[in-house]
């Protein structure tokens, strides 16, 4: 069915689940055809929905819910997602005069639990790494803090030079930890986005993840080579922006480089982002590579709009991480 296969290249595009649900409905109920389709979520809330409003829904849907199975009532059809340890939600179609063949609706349930937990794995991702990130910086920076307040409390009296010295050490430690917090917030809010743009954007990830401990300034190593703004669907945009994020972050991290250039340039079929640097580099995508997981998460977000990426680096040589993306995602239509 044509509509099941233009759901499927949504999901593979990497859409917002928001956006697949919204296209759930649509084609449900055009396809069906129906009056009204509706995404009921696991706590019996309408998520999305196409058409008109339905009475009495709450109670349907929870029958449907509880019982795992399909409920007919009337001229509403009530289908469960099919997930793994529960019932994600259902699939709600209201008929002109009699309920939508609950078969068909299946299909396009299964399509909806697909996205539901797409998104709930990315989200799981996310919350994952935004844990290891604070406690792998801002925790231990915190720690290290107050041990230095506290050994230079000690010397405060009987030894001031080396109080002094301790606390110059705080000073340049939190400096540190606020550049890493600054990273965090980015990473959380890709929001930078909407109006500026991505190439302003990315100007704005190199301020915020790299100032130099205790200058407030941008390394002068640290540069952006920007053509004219690219015209991509805000789907590669935040792909792009993603990728950039992550590896300006293992630059810093790991890469102990002096020197690093961030490229993009585009036309009106694809856009190509690169992050170059000078640094120590690493055997990419090996067991104990600096960064692993994060380059792994690079290549699938490329993959999922239609991309590749490719992270060029030995050991001493400096690494290049260089992802080519279309402009749009491809989606069938129909």
């Amino acid at each position: 069915m044509r509509h099941i296969a233009a759901l499927h290249a949504l999901l593979r595009a990497g859409a917002p689940v928001d956006e697949v649900l919204h296209s759930v409905c649509d084609r449900a109920r055009r396809a069906l055809p129906a009056a009204a389709v509706l995404v009921v979520d696991a706590a019996g809330a309408v998520r999305v929905s196409s058409g008109p409003p339905l009475p009495d829904l709450a109670a349907l849907a929870a029958v449907a819910m509880r019982g795992g199975r399909v409920v007919l009532r009337g001229a509403v059809s009530c289908v469960p997602m099919p997930g793994h340890g529960g019932v994600p939600g259902v699939l709600v179609a209201a008929g002109r005069r009699r309920p939508p063949p609950p078969r068909r609706l299946e299909a396009f349930a299964a399509v909806a639990a697909l996205a539901i937990g797409t998104g709930e794995t990315q989200a799981t991702r996310e919350r994952e790494r935004l844990a290891r990130d604070l406690h792998d910086s801002v925790v231990q920076t915190l720690y290290g803090i107050s041990l230095g307040a506290g050994t230079a409390a000690e010397l405060v009296h009987g030894d001031p030079v080396n109080a002094r010295a301790s606390l110059a050490w705080i000073q340049e430690t939190a400096s540190a930890g606020l550049s890493d917090l600054r990273g965090i917030i980015v990473r959380l809010r890709p929001e930078t986005l909407v109006g500026a743009g991505l190439a302003a954007a990315l100007r704005r990830i190199v301020d915020a993840l790299h100032f130099a401990p205790g200058t407030g300034a941008v390394p002068p190593g640290w540069g952006l080579q920007l053509d004219a703004e690219p015209a991509v669907s805000p789907q590669v945009e935040e792909t792009l922006y993603r990728i950039a994020l992550e590896a300006l972050g293992n630059a810093a991290r790991h890469a102990g480089a002096s020197q690093v250039t961030v490229r993009l340039a585009g036309d009106d079929t694809r856009v190509v982002l690169e992050v170059v640097d000078d640094g120590v580099g690493f055997l990419p995508f090996t067991a104990g590579s600096p960064g692993r997981l994060g380059l792994r998460s690079m290549r699938e977000r490329a993959e999922l709009v239609g991309g590749t990426l490719d992270v060029m680096s030995a050991p001493g040589a400096g690494t290049v991480v260089r992802a080519i993306l279309p402009s749009s995602p491809a989606v069938l239509s129909g």
